[in-house]
């Protein structure tokens, strides 16, 4: 052996640049929170541009404080996809915390610092029961908390009866609807600080690191020696008390709450949408809060834009629907080394291959 080895052929000329740019728009695309906050700047100021009261100091108060119930459930509806799960009850438990916080705010005159350890409670429990269906029954969760929606539903259906929550303590408005300095409202606060300490958590804690593993590869996090029924059970758990205190600022905010209160905005799957339009994936661990917490952001300004430039209503779902699904192909195409041409081109032959097999089988 001489030691010298073979030469390889030159690469075209063409190629190392088209590589270079694609691996410079998947690091862009890896940049999940700085990608969505441009994105709802740009929309914010085409916007503006259009109408300048969406600008208004009122206006942008009024967003944040309008995207914060939505936001607390996206870091909840994150911290159990990234364990693999889903949690579709997140409406129906808002909605129990709602109510029933809401009267006794009404008929008591009970004080908002002594219904938001029960809203986290309400929460706790209804979650955990969603967490030991998940861990002993073995049930898929989508199928677990698809049934508990139901459930949590008909219990808000029986607090409320034929009553409605329409008259809560001043303080109550107050916090949902001022704001603490210049255009930042009270709202905002919960929301950052639920935030913060979910990513803090989720970085810096070995439950975090358990939760990445357990979604990564149960098995394997089991065989590491960690607990992974309770790593489940705490993330629903999570999931359950967000949802309950997202109950509790949708209360202040709204200022009033019924027995459809939650589910009649299908916010369960807003928060599914915020929570994969933030980078994280159903496929498990994987993604992260802040991206959630910024989706969230996203989505209200998107859809309060598509309101004031004069688009039919019924469009926006359709829209989250479009932004869902971009999120879902821009997921597949960091995972993957294919370009983004390909990948699309990949996933229409599927498709195309799969029609005639269905067509010769109903022939059969």
């Amino acid at each position: 052996m001489t030691g010298i080895s073979p030469s390889l052929p030159p690469m075209p000329a063409g190629r190392a640049p088209a590589r270079q740019r694609r691996s410079a728009l998947r690091r862009l695309l890896a940049q999940r929170e700085l990608l969505l906050v441009a994105l709802t700047l740009a929309v914010f100021l085409v916007t503006f541009a259009v109408n300048s009261g969406f600008g208004t100091s009122g206006n942008i108060s009024f967003l944040l404080a309008d995207a914060m119930p939505l936001a607390i459930l996206a870091v909840g509806q994150s911290i159990v996809c990234i364990v693999r799960g889903i949690d579709l009850s997140v409406a129906s438990i808002l909605g129990v915390a709602a109510v029933s916080t809401g009267f006794l705010a009404q008929d008591h005159n009970a004080s908002v610092w002594l219904m938001l350890p029960l809203a986290l409670a309400i929460g706790v429990c209804l979650g955990l029961i969603n967490g030991l269906f998940v861990v002993l029954a073995r049930i898929p969760p989508i199928i677990v908390t698809l049934g508990t929606l139901i459930v949590y539903q008909g219990v808000q259906l029986l607090i409320c009866g034929s009553r409605t929550v329409v008259t809560v303590p001043t303080f109550y408005i107050t916090l949902g609807n001022r704001n603490l300095f210049s255009d930042i409202p009270y709202m905002l606060v919960p929301g950052l600080l639920v935030t913060v300490l979910m990513a803090i958590l989720l970085r810096r804690t070995s439950w975090g690191r358990s939760l990445y593993a357990v979604g990564s590869n149960a098995d394997a996090a089991f065989r590491a020696g960690i607990r992974v029924n309770a790593v489940l059970l705490s993330a629903y758990a999570v999931c359950g008390m967000l949802a309950g205190l997202g109950g509790l600022a949708f209360l202040v905010h709204y200022d009033s709450a019924n027995g459809q209160s939650g589910i009649e905005t299908n916010i369960q799957l807003w928060s599914i949408a915020a929570a994969l339009i933030g980078g994280t994936t159903l496929t498990g661990g994987k993604g992260g809060v802040v991206g959630s917490f910024i989706a969230a952001l996203f989505l209200e300004v998107t859809i309060e834009a598509v309101i004031v430039l004069g688009v039919p209503q019924v469009w926006d779902s359709a829209a989250v629907g479009i932004l869902l699904l971009a999120a879902i192909l821009v997921d597949r195409y960091q995972s993957s080394g294919t370009s983004l041409r390909q990948l699309l081109a990949a996933t229409l032959a599927r498709g195309a291959q799969q029609r005639p097999e269905r067509v010769t089988g109903e022939r059969r």
